[in-house]
């Protein structure tokens, strides 16, 4: 069926094939397809009909989203990375730090970039090196989202000099002249970007902090808060320096010792700053199974764990998230080690995705456990 604005005829939906184009299968729509509008409103503006305009329109990441407005400009963040054009997107999952082409005009500004990839320990770290620059300036803060302006965090910090910034485990600690400390924690898509002072962007973020030269801005900031009493139920950091390899294990052989060592190790009262990432490639490298019991790993496997942990996030902290996955989110593909296929299945109270090979990851099957 030949398609007409962007609309199949058949489905009277909008086609996944963008513009112009012939639908291979008729009311085979992506997740997120509209509806047309009815007659009387005003349309949105279709893709170009050419083909660089539907190259540009259609979107190949992992998890097939759609492209936010403005995702072509230099400056906008990208989020999925997969794109089969290697084209930028707007998805929620990609670093964008340390590899932006485009220089701002003052050598004292950092490179316009934004701090993410699913938030873990490494994430805040590299944010809270970023925000170095903001250090000792008088900040203008301000909150364009709703729900962050009912938090009236803006209105504290306005206005004061910003003496520190810190980042444990997977929160990030910004400490304010008279005693003011703002904790940000990123859960699953926040993410904090660096930008030269009164650079254009959409959107209404969380928080913005402006200095002399540069701003900092926090894009879907889930938690906000003016104290950092959380900061007292973590455990140690995995990304001291050194590691307090010691004080974890202490931890472990206090914990209940028929949990899962997986999930032990993403237990932030016990060892602070482990996502499903690290998790995943960490117990990998070490050739330890996720789905083994507490009280089945040997104390130096949980060292050598926890030291391979260390080091891939410190790594990950210095030069960027620039190695290859080897597990995790390759379900089905073959480990690069043995060439057992990789598996998945969900781990704990909170059914965190746990990957592995049960090849050389040998351990207890989750299906009949």
């Amino acid at each position: 069926a030949r398609v007409s604005r962007g609309h199949c005829r058949r489905s009277r939906r909008r086609c996944h094939r963008g513009a112009q184009r012939t639908c291979a299968r008729p009311g085979l729509l992506r997740r997120g397809a509209r509806l047309p509008r009815r007659s009387g409103t005003p349309r949105r503006a279709e893709p170009s009909a050419t083909r660089r305009g539907r190259r540009r329109a259609r979107c190949s990441g992992a998890a097939r989203r759609r492209c936010a407005p403005g995702s072509r400009r230099r400056s906008a963040a990208p989020t999925c990375g997969s794109c089969r054009r290697r084209r930028r997107c707007v998805g929620s999952a990609l670093r964008y730090s340390d590899s932006v082409s485009r220089q701002p005009l003052d050598k004292s500004v950092p490179a316009p970039g934004t701090v993410v990839n699913v938030p873990e320990g490494d994430s805040l770290h590299r944010a809270a090196r970023r925000l170095q620059v903001l250090v000792g300036e008088r900040i203008a803060a301000e909150s364009l989202h709703p729900r962050a302006q009912a938090e009236r965090v803006a209105e504290r910090i306005d206005g004061r000099v910003l003496e520190s910034v810190q980042a444990y485990g997977k929160n990030l600690i910004l400490r304010f002249e008279g005693g003011i400390v703002l904790r940000s924690h990123l859960r699953m898509s926040g993410r904090w970007s660096i930008r030269p002072r009164g650079e254009a962007r959409a959107g209404r973020p969380w928080l913005v902090l402006r200095g002399e030269r540069a701003e900092g801005v926090l894009w879907n900031g889930p938690v906000l808060e003016l104290h950092a009493r959380a900061l007292a139920r973590l455990g140690p950091d995995i990304l001291e320096r050194p590691p307090r390899i010691d004080a974890m294990l202490e931890l472990m052989r206090r914990a209940d010792q028929t949990r899962w060592f997986g999930e032990t190790l993403l237990d932030q009262s016990i060892v602070a700053g482990i996502g499903n990432m690290w998790l995943a490639e960490a117990l990998w490298d070490a050739e330890v199974s996720p789905w083994r019991r507490l009280r089945d790993v040997p104390e130096a496997e949980r060292t050598r764990s926890l030291e391979v942990a260390a080091a891939l996030m410190r790594d990950s902290v210095d030069v960027g998230r620039s190695r290859r996955h080897r597990v995790y989110r390759r379900v089905g593909q073959p480990c690069p080690r043995c060439r057992t296929t990789i598996r998945s299945w969900g781990q704990g109270d909170d059914n965190r995705m746990a990957y592995w090979c049960p090849g050389c990851q040998a351990g207890d099957d989750p299906r009949r456990s």
